[in-house]
């Protein structure tokens, strides 16, 4: 494939959602990663997001990276930040201009850390900040993921919107509460490798794949059930944080290449299926009771939905992109929270007559029309679905709405509770769903209704 293909393949998904907006595909970016802020977790996840979210939004991106070891928790032991950065960015296009140099006056200047010449991203415990002003968040020690790379991710929208370098207004976001603002002092402290059980992720596309990467920097304490039955394509790589040009060329599956970074990043526990869940429908509807923990229903083809909500799912957790530069987070907590056939839009499907072998036959698939989104939003979608499982699993329980919207071109967080539709049919099967979700790591959460 020459480079013309690769590049015009490359940046169709984003192209397409744009419409006749300007592209950041050739824009010049510089990331600057702060010496002090680059020696912490939270400036390595931060420079690493970076990396891996603007080298997918451009290909030419050019950084200034401190030489420093990788601390703990984060995978990469033994491996300096600048090789890391380095290795992401090559990963992102095959035809990339990735350097390592000084700012140009005529880059666009991305910084990471506290304070500097451009939009500064920096983020510490649950707080983000974006803007061009020096940072107010104070620094915290412990190793909490979420607020670092979602300031990367409200740069990135920015710089989306604005590929002019129109100056950003100050803004500090809380990922514990999802609100604007500071988190407060208060807010709970992240504890590594947390226990989440078995986490069947069912989807591995952009959200799915976003989803583990940012778990993966948390814990390495589950089982991973990985369900797709798709190949990995030129144009998924501008929406994954999982996915290098050399598996797109390859045509992987996208189950093998998730299976093969978890692994890389030291998650001993992971159970590969290379098919989509109406094909594994058998072990899906004939699970053992309180099987699995968690479910990150990232997929919206095959009628995967409904195969999941028709046979009493435990805690689901996932996140959409939409059309109108937002992001949506649900949570199904079963009993308690409205399931997902819930959600607008969604409509209940009977389950396909079986085939021969057993299997509902596979319901068509979304348009490929409905599977785009712009980078940021796949990376805003993924976050925003590990950290309400982290809060879960920490806390035993979350105060957040079970439906929150994230629009960086308007109110940023909006909580808009999901309610229980009057014609949903699953209203009726309490008793059986408890049942089915008994011994569950997170079954107590359905008994404080």
């Amino acid at each position: 494939m020459n480079e013309h293909e690769f590049h015009r393949r490359w940046q169709n998904r984003t192209q397409r959602y744009l419409g006749s907006h300007e592209l950041l595909a050739d824009r010049q970016l510089h990331i600057h990663v702060d010496p002090e802020y680059g020696a912490t977790y939270s400036g390595q996840v931060a420079a690493i997001t970076a990396a891996s979210l603007f080298g997918r939004m451009s290909r030419c991106v050019a950084v200034s990276v401190p030489s420093v070891p990788i601390v703990e928790p984060l995978p990469w032991q033994g491996t300096k930040l600048d090789e890391r950065i380095m290795r992401t960015l090559d990963g992102a296009h095959k035809f990339g201009q990735y350097d390592h140099r000084p700012a140009c006056k005529e880059d666009l200047r991305i910084v990471i850390g506290p304070r500097g010449y451009g939009l500064v991203a920096h983020g510490s415990g649950w707080g983000a900040y974006r803007g061009t002003g020096p940072s107010p968040l104070a620094m915290v020690d412990h190793p909490n993921p979420y607020g670092a790379a979602f300031s990367v991710i409200a740069a990135a929208a920015h710089i989306q919107r604005h590929p002019d370098g129109k100056a950003a207004e100050p803004m500090t976001l809380d990922t514990f509460g999802w609100q604007v603002g500071a988190p407060s002092l208060e807010a709970p402290r992240i504890v590594p490798n947390i226990q989440l059980g078995d986490v069947w992720g069912v989807g591995l596309g952009s959200v799915g794949c976003c989803a583990l990467f940012f778990l993966g920097l948390v814990t390495r304490c589950f089982k991973a059930v990985l369900v797709d039955g798709d190949r990995i394509e030129v144009e998924n790589l501008t929406r994954s944080a999982l996915f290098t040009w050399p598996d797109a060329l390859e045509s992987a599956s996208k189950v093998e290449i998730a299976s093969r970074w978890l692994s890389e990043v030291g998650l001993e526990q992971v159970d590969p299926h290379f098919a989509w869940l109406n094909e594994n429908f058998a072990q899906w509807k004939g699970r053992e009771k309180g099987a699995p923990d968690i479910v990150i229903s990232a997929a919206n083809e095959h009628n995967v939905r409904n195969l999941i909500e028709e046979y009493c799912p435990p805690l689901q957790v996932y996140a959409t992109t939409g059309r109108n530069w937002q992001t949506t987070l649900y949570r199904h907590i079963p009993l308690r929270d409205p399931c997902s056939r819930c959600v607008p839009g969604s409509e209940v499907i009977p389950t396909p007559t079986p085939c021969a072998e057993g299997s509902p036959m596979p319901a068509s698939g979304t348009s490929d029309e409905d599977d785009i989104a712009l980078p940021f939003l796949s990376y805003s979608a993924g976050l925003m679905t590990a950290a309400e499982i982290t809060k879960i699993a920490l806390f035993g329980h979350t105060e957040t709405p079970n439906r929150v919207l994230y629009e960086p071109c308007g109110r940023q967080f909006l909580g808009a509770p999901l309610e229980k539709k009057s014609t949903c049919p699953y209203h009726n099967r309490d008793d059986i769903h408890e049942d089915a979700i008994q011994g569950s790591r997170f079954a107590e959460l359905s008994t404080c209704r």
